[in-house]
């Protein structure tokens, strides 16, 4: 559960309250666990179409984690604090309420676990101002001379403070930069979008200089032909929003669903009939120590460290994202869930004119993809895709993406991209365009 307190006229009667303050009054009160997490941010935006908005802000936010044990066993809440006019006495009274009112299976929380080393920001992120850093984003594009460019760009810089009942202290200092471009002609327009710890992760200079054939690729772009095909996803489809198709993974390692019984392969099964038997079967890790990667951190909301563990290994289901509640009630040790994918590369050049004999689409981007977190079942909306060399738009694909990925050839090129490590392409074998 999650409750918000904003600034208000209450601010100079309570005073501010700060992680202290909350330390104090948990101890006060002897609840059985507690996590605080306090978060100092610098946060600035630099808008082109507002037009050229900028904004710069400081806030701190803070989250606890409470857990309260009674003979019927124990209840948990988290409470998210935005702003300085709570005391802290009321907060841990509320949380504490809150906790004794969603009494559910006992559990104990295990002994605190060093943080995870990692980098969470490079030099020029750390050092700038960030509204600094926005602009020099926006200054540095390379903008193609026939077309639109608009930015937008947000910055933000935090320092975590994380403290726990049984000791842990733990300080670190974490950046994230966003920038969404829209690059348009006069007819068509596509939208840029990256996410970076550092600076040079954010590689819009090729996306921009790719971005004028896309355009014109768009404009002379047919309706799709329908039927069979081998398909081809490009590095922006298979990403897209994020982790992309790989996504559908990240559900099925949810631990607490997989304890209801609602995934659709149980750890030490195959992830799909025979995939333990391909020619290269597929292999995925969640590590949430990876250097500069945007679900990186050294420790988990709870106060869990973070781990490296792998979610499939040669088409075998052997592990889940681990909660320390998760990890209590199945008698292992909390891992901070399912963060960075890292995906095993296999042996394919990359090259569309490699995917096989049969009829080849390649889709270089989608408008929307949509996964049944259960059952891996997927719609892609196509928004660019060739086949035979000749552009078109529109159609969907729809694909047991568990299945489907398990079987695909991956390219022995790879990739890194927010929270993503692993092959730059996919070919599946077996698709199928409709209009």
């Amino acid at each position: 559960m999650a409750e918000r307190a904003g600034h208000g006229a209450r601010a100079a009667e309570a005073g501010v309250i700060d992680l202290k303050d909350l330390v104090r009054a948990l101890d006060q009160r002897r609840v059985a666990d507690w996590t605080v997490i306090q978060r100092d941010e610098e946060l600035a935006v630099l808008d082109e179409t507002a037009p050229r908005l900028r904004r710069a802000e400081r806030r701190t936010r803070w989250q606890l984690t409470v857990h309260v044990d009674s003979a019927d066993g124990r209840g948990s809440a988290r409470v998210a604090l935005d702003g300085s006019a709570e005391d802290a006495g009321d907060v841990v009274a509320r949380a504490a309420a809150l906790a004794r009112a969603s009494l559910g299976s006992a559990w104990q929380s295990a002994p605190p676990s060093a943080p995870a080393r990692v980098r969470l920001t490079d030099d020029a992120l750390a050092s700038a101002e960030p509204l600094a850093a926005a602009d020099g984003i926006v200054r540095g594009l390379k903008r193609p001379g026939r077309l639109a460019v608009t930015a937008t760009v947000a910055v933000a810089r935090e320092q975590v403070h994380a403290a726990s009942r049984d000791g842990l202290r733990a300080t670190w200092l974490a950046a994230l930069a966003r920038a969404d471009v829209l690059v348009a002609s006069a007819a068509h327009s596509l939208a840029i979008t990256r996410e970076v710890r550092q600076l040079a992760d954010l590689d819009l200079d090729a996306a921009l200089a790719a971005a004028p054939a896309e355009l014109d690729a768009i404009a002379q772009a047919s309706a799709p032909t329908p039927g069979p095909c081998t398909l081809v996803l490009a590095t922006d489809a298979l990403l897209h929003g994020g982790l992309g198709v790989w996504e559908a993974f990240a559900h099925q390692a949810d631990a607490a669903v997989e304890r209801a019984g609602l995934t659709r392969y149980r750890e030490r099964m195959p992830i799909a009939p025979g995939a333990d038997h391909v020619h290269e079967p597929l292999t995925i890790a969640s590590d949430g120590a990876l250097d500069y990667a945007t679900r990186s951190a050294p420790l988990g909301d709870d106060g869990d460290a973070v781990r490296r563990f792998t979610l499939v290994e040669r088409g075998i289901a052997v592990g889940l994202g681990l909660s320390p509640r998760e990890a209590a009630l199945r008698n292992r040790d909390p891992n901070g869930g399912v963060r960075n994918l890292v995906v095993a590369a296999g042996s394919w050049s990359g090259a569309a004119g490699d995917a096989g004999p049969d009829r080849v689409v390649e889709i270089r981007r989608l408008r929307a993809l949509a996964i049944d977190p259960f059952t891996g079942d997927a719609s892609l909306e196509i928004a660019l895709g060739f086949a035979g060399g000749k552009p078109f738009t529109g159609g969907t694909v729809r694909l047991d993406l568990i299945d489907a990925l398990a079987r695909a050839h991956r390219s022995r090129t790879r990739i890194r991209r927010g929270a993503y490590d692993g092959p730059a392409a996919v070919w599946i074998e077996h698709a199928e365009l409709i209009p």
